[in-house]
């Protein structure tokens, strides 16, 4: 591990073997470091007798007794950081092969190496484990998911109230992603800088041989709501302008361009997304939210056509749009929040006749549209790519800055596994004994051959300014395409 408490994967098998070289007539193999790998002289203890140390931050140049005739040497190379802003991830290795005594070079050579890239997951990719976490309060939740998951085929890991201490935002703690090599590949979680009762999983849970670990610290402890990783998405593979992204873009929430003060999600994380060069990120503004991330108005599931997905984006305008049509087939009185306790129904009649409350709706629909146009043209995405979703906001007063929050649970804060759907119930209006919200959504996503499963989050999630994605995490295949067929 370096400073940055970065950890990989020891490579220690004959497929990890990187170069050899042969001779007949020379005495000695010199090597030398044009560019220097970052490790600790502690390091030279981990490759054993089996492995020892030839070259380090501390041996720059060593050289290799050669017993003559033809013979072969076996040298690894192991990776102790990623790229980041002060690394670009490639490293040199100068051979030579050398005449004794006078060591005039016979054979010289440079090997150019760089170290494979943190990649994200897509929701379009297949599920491998859910993650979901225990708490005294939501076993609602839980029974949702378990349900969920089971019917879906996959994995579930309860992270226990002993591990989580009552941090049940196991998003935001963590993103899945994995390294790939031409031998091997497996996962490697990102520990987000929020650092809540949840700090410790990732680390004492995930990380081991075949599972890697990696985190950012943020300088001075600048920490934000906008540095959890609800706030960090990734899209399914695109074609803009002529140019393939096929491992998709990374998709960030920050202050928006021209705002003189405002969250951002800290330097230090975007600067290690932005330096592993294979899933360029795009900026969207999500400091309008009060909580800040990405993931409360859009999301990304798979379509059997166009371009294999779909954007889903959270739309006050298709809200009202149902609800208008709702008042007028006669069903204005119909209650959102009907039989919810210690919640105050309140009827579509009310919900529309409020001006105040809908030049609310017109300011985040108006912050949606203009990440939307970021969106289409990011990602090379028509207007039959995205679906609206009907969902109204409220806007909050918080240190004299008003900022939005799901004024019913958050339909677009979904989990996808597979053709399965795991949507926060949103408690909307009924009409013939239906909950009209529920029926639009299944409408909109069954087109799509996917099922809708609406989990109650209402009280143990969304009351708490979150729902069902904040509240669960999905570790995922990899892609099939290989990182180094890119052009970097």
């Amino acid at each position: 591990c370096d400073s940055e408490r970065t950890y990989v994967k020891r490579l220690d098998s004959e497929q990890d073997c990187i170069t050899s070289v042969s001779g007949k007539t020379a005495s000695h193999l010199k090597f030398c470091y044009v560019v220097v790998a970052s490790v600790q002289k502690s390091d030279s203890n981990f490759f054993g007798k089996d492995y020892p140390l030839v070259l380090s931050s501390q041996i720059l140049s060593q050289e290799l007794p050669y017993t003559g005739g033809v013979a072969e040497m076996k040298f690894y190379v192991e990776g102790l950081r990623f790229a980041d802003k002060d690394f670009d991830g490639l490293i040199s290795i100068h051979l030579s092969l050398l005449e004794p005594i006078c060591e005039r070079p016979i054979f010289t050579d440079k090997v150019v190496f760089r170290v494979a890239p943190w990649i994200m997951t897509p929701n379009t990719l297949k599920p491998l484990e859910v993650f979901v976490c225990s708490t005294s309060d939501n076993s609602k939740f839980l029974k949702g998911m378990r349900n969920l998951v089971a019917k879906s085929g996959y994995k579930l890991k309860i992270c226990s109230e002993n591990m989580n201490r009552g941090d049940r935002w196991i998003q935001d703690e963590l993103e899945f992603g994995y390294i790939d090599s031409p031998h091997h590949r497996f996962p490697v979680v990102l520990d987000s800088p929020r650092d809540g009762s949840l700090m410790d999983f990732p680390f004492n849970e995930l990380l081991g041989p075949d599972f890697g670990y990696v985190t950012r610290v943020a300088h001075h402890k600048d920490v934000s709501s906008l540095d959890s990783f609800g706030n960090l998405e990734v899209s399914p593979p695109v074609t803009v302008n002529g140019k393939y992204y096929p491992l998709g873009r990374i998709i960030i929430g920050v202050a928006f361009p021209t705002a003189t003060k405002g969250r951002n999600m800290t330097k230090v994380v975007q600067d290690f997304l932005w330096a592993q060069k294979v899933q360029e990120p795009i900026a969207l503004f999500s400091d309008w939210l009060e909580v800040g991330h990405v993931d409360e108005f859009m999301t990304f599931v798979p379509a059997p056509d166009r371009k294999g997905f779909r954007l889903l984006l959270a739309s006050p305008d298709a809200a009202y749009k149902l609800f208008r049509g709702l008042q007028a087939d006669g069903h204005g009185q119909a209650q959102l929040f009907d039989g919810l306790r210690d919640e105050e129904p309140v009827t579509l009649d009310e919900i529309l006749g409020d001006n105040g409350f809908q030049a609310q709706n017109n300011y985040v629909q108006s912050c949606i549209d203009w990440n939307r146009d970021v969106l289409k043209r990011e990602l090379g995405l028509d207007d039959e790519d995205i679906i609206d979703l009907p969902i109204l906001f409220k806007l909050v007063n918080n240190k004299d800055e008003y900022r939005a929050l799901a004024f019913y649970p958050d339909m677009v804060n979904m989990i996808v596994l597979g053709k399965n759907l795991g949507i926060p119930k949103p408690f909307g209006p009924k009409v013939n004994g239906c909950c009209a919200l529920e029926a639009e959504m299944c409408s909109l996503m069954e087109g799509l051959g996917l099922r809708c499963t609406f989990i109650d989050d209402f009280a143990s999630y969304h009351k708490l300014l979150g729902e069902v994605h904040c509240g669960s995490n999905v570790l995922r295949e990899p892609f099939d395409f290989r990182w180094w067929n890119l052009e970097l």
